[in-house]
């Protein structure tokens, strides 16, 4: 993905350019197809797969979304008897409203949030839980191991709505004030009594709650809005998910403190009933792709996530790293270590022994390493 203009640069400045081919030439080896995901013909399909997301096709060095690869991977697995149409930049909506059209049929599939699907598959919100899974590689260990496909991935196939096609790492979630706030958030005792905005997820509400904010639901095409009248102070997206945003949120960032607390993790989903109304060959070829393109993605996560950071600078953001104090400080009030996720963990996962198993999971590599 670009910046946020157009995907070739006209006559740029030398150095410039320059600059910008050093960015593109490593993602041209990843696999990214010379079309766009809206240009590819889809001559001779049999099939339509209509994929939704709140992300510009044409914007992908800043974003992992993968629109381009998934469409191509999907398409070639197939030979070309599945046609995949991208609906990107929102037209089809974002988050939650995405996940509630897949699961009914209204489209066959979407990228969203995590969180954003955690009230339909309330086993996910276990992800929200801080400083255990959050940064990339540990996330990567456990959603690739046989007990996150066990306990997590079998039982939401067994609810016959949707399906996990792939997950996504853009990051982990940060504290960040907007920029009519504007302060740097470096510990706990800096977002107490503040108005931190959270996503669909009642996990991320009662870790702000420990530490003594006042959480509110913002959707997340309202969030750029918003933040810009007032409304709340902070919110946590991943650097990517701030520069990505819609509505033009990276206008409006103040001070971006990289607590690392929760992995902001994206997953494209599709649904079930009309998975299964393919023939065997074609199953197999969706569950390919998406198994190459969420391989091709890693490269390009790490990729992205460096390029929202300088973008984030560019627009007068800044981003601050505390210091292994000031994260102890985070750990010691809303780590998952506290006695007031057990509740949380015996509700989700029906026992304290199988977080613990996750926990461990994270440790593991199960042949996949995450670019550093």
């Amino acid at each position: 993905m670009k910046t946020q203009r157009s995907n070739k640069p006209s006559f740029p400045e030398r150095r410039t350019f320059l600059r910008q081919s050093a960015v593109l030439l490593p993602l041209l080896g990843t696999g990214l197809p010379a079309l766009s995901a809206q240009q590819q013909s889809c001559a001779g399909a049999r099939h339509r797969l209509i994929f939704a997301s709140p992300y510009d096709s044409d914007l992908w060095l800043s974003s992992p979304h993968m629109h381009q690869q998934l469409k191509h991977n999907i398409e070639d697995f197939s030979n070309g008897k599945i046609c995949v149409e991208i609906r990107d930049k929102g037209q089809q909506g974002v988050g939650h409203e995405l996940a509630v059209q897949v699961s009914r049929g209204a489209i066959q599939g979407a990228l969203l949030s995590v969180s954003n699907l955690s009230p339909i598959v309330p086993k996910l919100d276990i992800l929200n839980i801080p400083f255990w899974a959050a940064q990339s590689q540990p996330y990567l260990n456990l959603i690739t191991s046989k007990l996150w496909q066990q306990q997590i991935t079998d039982k939401i196939l067994a609810q016959g709505k949707l399906a996990i096609l792939l997950h996504h790492l853009p990051g982990a979630r940060t504290a960040t004030s907007t920029r009519q706030y504007g302060k740097v958030l470096k510990t706990p005792g800096d977002i107490t009594d503040i108005v931190f905005r959270v996503p669909a997820s009642q996990v991320l509400r009662q870790f702000y709650q420990l530490c003594g904010t006042t959480p509110v639901q913002v959707e997340w095409k309202k969030t750029a809005m918003l933040a810009a009248s007032k409304r709340f102070d902070a919110l946590d997206p991943s650097v990517t998910g701030l520069y990505n945003g819609p509505g033009g949120l990276n206008q409006h960032i103040g001070a971006v403190s990289m607590i690392n607390s929760v992995q902001d993790g994206w997953v494209s989903v599709i649904n079930q009933q009309w998975l299964n109304s393919l023939p065997r060959k074609l199953r197999i070829a969706v569950w390919e792709g998406a198994e190459k393109t969420f391989t091709q993605h890693l490269s390009m996560a790490r990729r992205a996530a460096l390029y929202c950071q300088r973008g984030l600078l560019r627009n007068g953001a800044t981003i601050y790293y505390p210091s292994a104090a000031e994260m102890a400080a985070w750990q010691d009030i809303g780590g998952y270590q506290r006695r007031e996720w057990h509740a949380t963990k015996v509700a989700l996962l029906g026992k304290v022994s199988t977080f613990d198993a996750f926990v461990a999971a994270t440790q593991v590599n199960n042949g996949l390493t995450f670019p550093t």
